[in-house]
């Protein structure tokens, strides 16, 4: 067979393409690799980022209680704020329809805070939206939810004003029903107590055992914050005009709208608190006062015996 010669030229450039071709597939080598030494940085990187995100994550959810607690804390001393509202909710009888007049509030106490006093507000009855018009409009004031249980269903008007009561005594002992006391912390004490009442603009507004009860927690609050002979302050925000046994008209300080500002003799009120609830109990039963006159009839008799001996 006939040989076939290439010219020399042609080996070159054989050799040349080989040679370019290898390069080539050098070239593509280098670029995998520094792809892959790249992606591989970049998935460090992506989990060192997703690693700095749980923690942060993490230390976030452990630190969130924390500030909402301290938040709360210093917003609320003694209760959430949801926890009357939702409570205020699910009992209509607690429930006012009263419209809070901001401005009437503002300016029914706005001369307690002179000489730029902090006063301390306690409230009984308002929503978690209304605590905040209070923190809105009194900032450099400390407002604080009271928490108040609500009285049982069974305790009824008749309950507590019953047409007739056994005064002898003979089957039992008369007793009026309990109503749950404000439950504040030891040693706690308000310049103002703020009471939103219901009111029901019916025959009969007056006899409500709800609103009957806020009074009282009210008229208790007041006394046990005047220790240390403190001024202290009783605002009612009703459309209806409090109970004049407990807080007299000589006590309205201001009436601005719905609201009613009450300066009341303390002491008045503390005795008053002392006596039962209605008509459902004796303040004294004829038993105790049976004992009582024979006491003092005992003591006057040993008083005049000893008179006679000397």
């Amino acid at each position: 067979m006939e040989q076939r010669h290439r010219p020399a030229a042609a080996a070159d450039d054989t050799t040349k393409r080989r040679t370019t071709k290898n390069k080539s597939f050098k070239d593509v080598e280098n670029y995998e690799v520094l792809v892959l030494e790249k992606n591989c940085g970049c998935k460090f990187k992506s989990l060192r980022y997703l690693l700095i995100a749980i923690v942060s994550a993490t230390f976030l959810t452990l630190l969130t209680p924390t500030l909402y607690e301290r938040q709360l804390q210093s917003s609320s001393r003694y209760v959430d704020v949801d926890w009357i509202w939702d409570k205020t909710s699910a009992d209509p009888r607690y429930v006012s329809s009263a419209d809070v007049q901001w401005a009437d509030v503002y300016t029914a106490i706005e001369d307690l805070s002179a000489g730029n006093q902090e006063l301390k507000i306690g409230l009984l009855n308002f929503n978690s939206t209304e605590y905040g018009s209070w923190s809105r409009i009194l900032p450099e004031s400390h407002v604080s939810i009271v928490r108040l249980e609500h009285a049982k269903d069974s305790i009824t008007w008749p309950k507590l004003y019953p047409e007739w009561i056994d005064e002898e005594e003979e089957s039992e002992i008369p007793s009026c029903p309990s109503f749950p006391e404000p439950n504040v912390r030891r040693g706690a004490w308000f310049d103002v107590v703020a009471v939103k009442l219901p009111c029901t603009r019916v025959a009969g507004w007056s006899r409500d055992v709800a609103r009957l009860h806020l009074q009282l927690s009210a008229a208790k609050l007041a006394v046990t914050s005047s220790r240390g002979n403190r001024k202290v302050h009783v605002l009612f925000v009703t459309d209806c005009f409090p109970i004049p046994n407990l807080f007299p008209c000589k006590n309205l300080v201001k009436h601005e709208g719905n609201a009613w500002l009450y300066r009341p003799d303390l002491k008045a009120v503390r005795e008053k608190l002392r006596l039962p609830v209605g008509s459902c109990e004796l303040a004294i039963p004829l038993k105790a006062k049976g004992l009582l006159l024979f006491s003092q009839r005992l003591v006057y008799v040993s008083h005049f015996r000893a008179h006679v001996l000397l």
